[in-house]
């Protein structure tokens, strides 16, 4: 067999974690030390020397760019392990009059969203950190202990990330709203993700390029044509009186199905939800309001539109209808995480307050966000502190009867008697 090294076209890389800069593949089982922490893996067969190691530019790419926010992550961690790290920081951003009125932030690892608000926040105080670093002569050292100090070209990548991460986020929160209705907009939301990741496809960045790509494959997984997609959100879509059945046309979502199928597909669905309400409300097929609904020019689209108001004044008109979008738009989009339901309850049932009936819970809870979304923000304001003087008034009482009882235990027990 000859030593000489072939170049094959296409051959498999070996499955090894030796580094892109390691440059000599063949040349024996025993690598040169990497700069760094970690170290070159030594390739375990000596079959691998007889072929070229191909580097994928593009997984490269993006490995660069996830090893750009795990710099920043240890920045941010180091600096938030201590309150006085913490305080000789604030005093740096202080000195580089940086103007930002949120908190450096820990992330989640395996949440986005978190990563996204750590980054947004971070990359204001680039100069801040730069700073920290004169103040603070372990920092550098122990950063390079682990992934590295984070370079100029990190923090632009980690801004790009932060701009790309953003749209997500934004999006997030507009379709897990609770004060508002969410189901006749999740369509349009979808259509605006669905574009954000084709033009993300054609970026001149190769890791957003790839990024998107993987994205996009999920998106389409999911949400890819109209027969992967709940058709209640179509429907609640033409209940939205600026849209109606302009939705099948306007939305990017149904990529694979004509828009004269999608239209006829959404038609024939809303007419069968209304002929069965029709019937069980008054219990004979009349003159279809659907018909004169979707006969009727479309509303304007205005900044704040309450649909459900829009319902409530047109219900004399269309009364089964109405019915209909009462009960579809009430459907959110997505769904609260069973953890902040638990920590609502937290504050409602606590030790000096437990046996409190579910029905108690539920009044108390749904009369707490009805005080909120009424109120005024003085108002509110004043209604809590009312309400932390009635719980200190409740302490107070619980404290004496607690010291009544001891008082009462002690004189029995003076006295020989219990």
């Amino acid at each position: 067999m000859s030593t000489e090294p072939t170049s094959i076209k296409g051959s498999v890389t070996p499955p090894t974690s030796i580094d892109s800069e390691n440059s000599g593949v063949g040349a024996s089982s025993q690598t040169k030390g990497t700069t760094g922490k970690r170290k070159a893996t030594p390739q375990r067969s000596e079959v691998w020397s007889h072929f070229t190691k191909i580097i994928n530019s593009e997984g490269a790419s993006l490995k660069e760019m996830n090893k750009s926010v795990e710099r920043v992550r240890g920045a941010v961690r180091y600096v938030r392990q201590s309150p006085a790290r913490l305080q000789k920081f604030k005093e740096c951003v202080v000195v580089e009059k940086i103007e930002c009125k949120k908190t450096l932030c820990l992330d989640v690892c395996t949440r986005w969203n978190s990563t996204y608000l750590m980054l947004d926040t971070a990359q204001n105080f680039e100069r801040a950190f730069e700073r920290f670093e004169e103040q603070d002569t372990n920092f550098r050292a122990e950063l390079e202990r682990g992934e590295g100090w984070p370079s100029l070209d990190d923090w632009n990548n980690v801004i790009n990330l932060r701009d790309f991460l953003e749209h997500f986020y934004e999006f997030t929160l507009r379709i897990s709203g609770t004060s508002y209705v969410t189901s006749n907009n999740f369509l349009d939301e979808l259509s605006e993700i669905d574009i954000l990741l084709r033009d993300a496809q054609l970026n001149s960045n190769v890791a957003f390029n790839v990024m998107a790509i993987k994205m996009k494959e999920k998106y389409d997984k999911y949400w890819g044509g109209i027969d992967k997609i709940n058709l209640l959100m179509f429907v609640a879509c033409v209940l939205d009186p600026r849209q109606k059945l302009n939705t099948c046309s306007q939305s990017s979502v149904p990529t694979h199905v004509s828009l004269g199928e999608s239209q006829q597909k959404m038609k024939r669905r809303i007419q069968a939800l209304y002929k069965k309400r029709e019937l069980e409300i008054c219990g004979e097929d009349k003159t279809s309001e659907l018909d004169k609904y979707l006969a009727e020019a479309n509303e304007g689209f205005v900044e704040d539109f309450d649909i459900l108001l829009w319902w409530k004044v047109n219900s004399p008109r269309f009364p089964t209808l109405s019915k209909m979008a009462r009960d579809l738009l009430a459907i959110p989009v997505s769904t609260v995480a069973s953890e902040f339901a638990f920590s609502t309850g937290g504050r409602v049932l606590d030790q000096y307050r437990s046996s409190l009936t579910p029905k108690i819970v539920q009044a108390l809870v749904c009369t707490q966000d009805w005080i909120r979304k009424s109120s005024s923000q003085e108002d509110i304001k004043k209604i809590e502190e009312r309400i932390q003087e009635l719980d200190k008034i409740e302490n107070d009482i619980f404290i004496c009867l607690m010291q009544l009882e001891i008082f009462w235990r002690e004189e029995m027990d003076t006295n020989g008697e219990y």
